[in-house]
């Protein structure tokens, strides 16, 4: 009888024993992950924790925080070198500026020395010029000395050997050898030099007060038109008589003229 307990006994508590572990290990099965779960939740809880650590918006904001560092860097270098040549342009420009200023007053001194050089030779040869105011009280010289050949005759003929006939003189041709030298009888300013065929090489001087001084049969001129002389300067030279005075000979064709008009020269030279 107490062996039989015993023996029931023994099986209960094995069985028991036997319940006990099968329950377990259904616990254990039910409640039990493969590694790789367990590995997934470790992953997942440790970035939980590196989120909440380092939040995602705080990472955006430093990425384009960095970004907007290095633009405005580079947006500074860049308006420094422009800064830097916009100074390296202004100070060209203002050594130019100094450059210029300073050349200016040595231009305006040149040039105002220049003008008073000008002003000064203007007013020199103001003073040399002779002035030319001509009457009959004006006293003349001979341009050359010789014989009168044709006289000055506007109202009746005078012979003319050359040509072999009679007809008004408006001049005096004196006699010159050939070379002379031709002064002018007067202050005067060169008007014309013409070639005429029956005087040769004329030139015409303006003597003042609607007078003129015509001298003829020239050669190796010593002026120029608009060139003003004084009284016994030599005009040019006595050259070949021209084929209408060619029985005369070598002469001086000596004219004057008031306002265009045919004058007597003789009337004005001394006798």
């Amino acid at each position: 009888m107490t062996k039989n307990r015993i023996v029931k006994y023994a099986t209960n508590t094995a069985l028991l024993a036997v319940l006990a572990a099968a329950g377990i290990g259904a616990y254990q099965l039910g409640t039990s992950k493969p590694e790789e779960n367990i590995q997934e939740e470790q992953d997942f809880v440790e970035m939980e924790q590196s989120t909440e650590e380092e939040p995602m918006v705080d990472v955006g904001t430093t990425e384009v925080e960095a970004d907007m560092e290095n633009t405005s860097g580079d947006l500074a270098g860049t308006e420094m070198a422009d800064e830097n040549n916009s100074s390296e342009t202004e100070s060209a420009q203002e050594e130019t500026t100094l450059e210029e200023e300073s050349q200016q007053p040595e231009e305006e001194g040149i040039t105002g020395q220049a003008g008073e050089n000008e002003t000064t030779d203007a007013a020199a040869g103001a003073v040399e010029a002779p002035v030319l105011s001509f009457s009959e009280e004006t006293q003349m010289e001979w341009p050359v000395n010789g014989n009168i050949l044709l006289d000055y005759n506007m109202d009746q003929t005078v012979y003319f050997p050359t040509l072999d006939q009679y007809k008004l003189s408006p001049a005096i041709s004196v006699q010159a050898a050939e070379g002379a030298p031709v002064l002018a009888s007067v202050p005067g300013t060169v008007y014309s030099i013409e070639q005429n065929a029956q005087t040769g090489t004329t030139v015409t001087m303006e003597i003042g007060s609607g007078y003129q001084a015509v001298y003829g049969q020239l050669k190796d001129l010593a002026v120029e038109e608009g060139e003003t002389v004084e009284k016994g300067t030599v005009i040019g030279y006595i050259a070949a008589p021209t084929k209408y005075y060619s029985e005369e000979g070598s002469n001086l064709y000596f004219a004057m003229k008031k306002d265009g008009e045919p004058v007597d020269p003789i009337a004005y030279l001394p006798e």
